[in-house]
């Protein structure tokens, strides 16, 4: 029987594991740095779970922008809950008239 991803990592000596499937990288609208988001799963999950590099606080927001989904079973509907959070925060602030900035991007701390 062949070895599998979730098989190399089931040793009981090893915590907190992740399987990473993909990373993404992008810039969003005029602001320079890149954007990255991972989407992994965790040994013995089908789910596939995302953090994201940044979020985004605009002018108007008072916290940053948070998906209201952390996961998806399918990878493109996974990345699209990151995805759309930054670009419907980003969008609407621009169409306000906020000139956007690169301050308006807050780093993970987790990522």
């Amino acid at each position: 029987m062949a070895w599998t991803i979730d098989d190399a990592v089931s040793h009981k000596a090893l915590r907190d594991t992740k399987i990473f499937v993909r990373e993404v990288s992008f810039r969003l609208g005029d602001l320079k740095p890149k954007i990255r988001i991972r989407l992994f799963r965790y040994p013995g999950d089908k789910e596939i779970y995302f953090e994201q590099s940044h979020f985004l606080q605009t002018p108007d927001q008072t916290s940053p922008a948070v998906p209201p989904l952390k996961s998806d079973n399918n990878e493109a509907y996974a990345l699209a809950h990151a995805v759309e959070t930054l670009t419907l925060s980003y969008e609407a602030a621009v169409a306000l008239g906020h000139e956007s900035s690169e301050g308006w991007l807050i780093p993970n701390p987790d990522y």
